[in-house]
């Protein structure tokens, strides 16, 4: 069965928390509220029937991973040398009104991640706001700190991406699920002051954003497909359409070309950039989601949620040369900076994969959630990893 939302986009129920607006995974938040207390106390949902046990286990590069957690209203730190756990963060979550104590209110769903430097941004769908903290000033002793600064922007922001000079945020407000467009913007977030700076109201949801190389141009995918934004003026200067309900974008190294995954035709789009029309068609497993480029640009792979599998395609011939088998309905992907490793993030199973990219081998797997054990990520999910190459304190 398929659940259609506003816009046109038609998507599995594997999706819903995470696609186009998050008005399930702001429901979780809601219901978790209620009935958790955050920590090790914690008391956790029943385990899923498509569940599967893990315990941490790899061995990788020095540095750290920070994975989004929706489904927990926090971030998991992790060292990234042996997965594991160092402490889960909460994130964005106000205070509880009228009861005397310092007691939060766990009311934020951290959809998006991104990481400039060692500063964090997190898009906290369940409080409109964009979350600010710096990660080497995170503590083990306490899973509150450090202080965040909270910047209110859109409805529902849903994904974000920072500039390549490190200036600005872009965040994707996608508006409420309820038939109003014009509540669907970009928000432009200036780094120096932790401020919005300029909006771009759109006629439909933003999804997800990329930036060219030299940070000039903007893509944004939407049901409507491609909008190319100039960054300068912020304003669109082109939409290429027909691009069947995209999602994930990213850009070549060297600004040429734009990859976009075509959801409703199971395929990779290769756009040229220049001439802004597709070149080719890239065929890949079902609902392909968030894609990684590896860093000399000849890699992409991509997460086929629905075919539980990563595609690995060549961007020299533009086809896919193997696929990756991840139960669990892999969502994120993400490279380490080495280029090493690509970590797959599980929807449904709270598991994140670890595989070497030499030869595409199973060389760990985690729970994402508090502690780690097998089980601990039943209820969250790891919608976004980034990585530092710095180990997290605590580490």
């Amino acid at each position: 069965m398929n659940l259609g939302i506003p816009g046109g986009r038609r998507i599995t129920p594997a999706r819903a928390a995470i696609a186009g607006g998050t008005a399930v995974a702001v429901a979780t938040a809601v219901t978790l509220s209620l009935t958790l207390t955050h920590g090790a106390a914690a008391a956790k949902p029943a385990k899923p029937a498509n569940a599967r046990l893990s315990a941490s286990s790899c061995t990788g590069p020095t540095g750290a991973a920070y994975i989004a957690l929706p489904g927990y209203q926090a971030f998991d730190a992790v060292n990234s040398a042996n997965c594991a756990l160092v402490q889960q963060y909460n994130v964005a979550d106000s205070l509880t009104p009228n009861t005397g104590t310092t007691d939060v209110s766990y009311d934020s769903t951290d959809e998006g991640v991104a990481m400039y430097g060692s500063t964090l941004y997190f898009a906290d769908t369940g409080n409109d706001t964009v979350a600010v903290l710096n990660s080497a000033a995170l503590s083990v002793k306490n899973y509150e700190e450090p202080a965040e600064t909270l910047i209110p922007v859109g409805v529902n922001p849903d994904s974000l991406a920072v500039t390549p000079d490190g200036s600005q945020v872009w965040v994707a407000d996608t508006g409420p699920q309820t038939g109003l467009p014009a509540l669907a913007d970009l928000k432009v977030i200036s780094t120096a002051s932790d401020t919005v700076t300029k909006t771009l109201n759109l006629p439909t949801e933003p999804r997800q954003i990329a930036f060219s190389p030299s940070g000039s141009t903007a893509y944004v995918t939407t049901s409507l497909g491609l909008y190319v934004i100039n960054t300068a003026t912020v304003r669109v200067t082109g939409l290429i359409p027909g691009l069947g309900d995209p999602e994930g974008v990213t850009v070549s190294r060297d600004g040429k070309t734009v990859y976009v995954t075509n959801t409703a035709r199971n395929q990779v789009d290769v756009i040229n950039a220049a001439a802004r029309w597709v070149t080719r068609a890239i065929g890949v497993g079902q609902m392909p989601w968030q894609m990684a480029l590896s860093a000399n640009g000849s890699t992409l792979y991509v997460a086929d949620g629905d075919s539980n599998a990563v595609s690995v395609i060549s961007t020299a011939t533009d086809q896919v040369t193997s696929t990756i088998s991840d139960a669990g309905d892999p969502v994120s992907v993400a490279l380490t900076p080495d280029g090493s490793e690509l970590w797959v993030g599980g929807l449904t199973s709270g598991i994140v994969s670890v595989f070497d990219t030499s030869n595409g081998a199973l060389v760990g797997t985690f729970n994402v959630g508090y502690g780690g054990e097998a089980n601990a990520g039943d209820g969250e999910e790891p919608t976004g990893i980034v990585f530092s190459s710095t180990p997290t304190p605590g580490s």
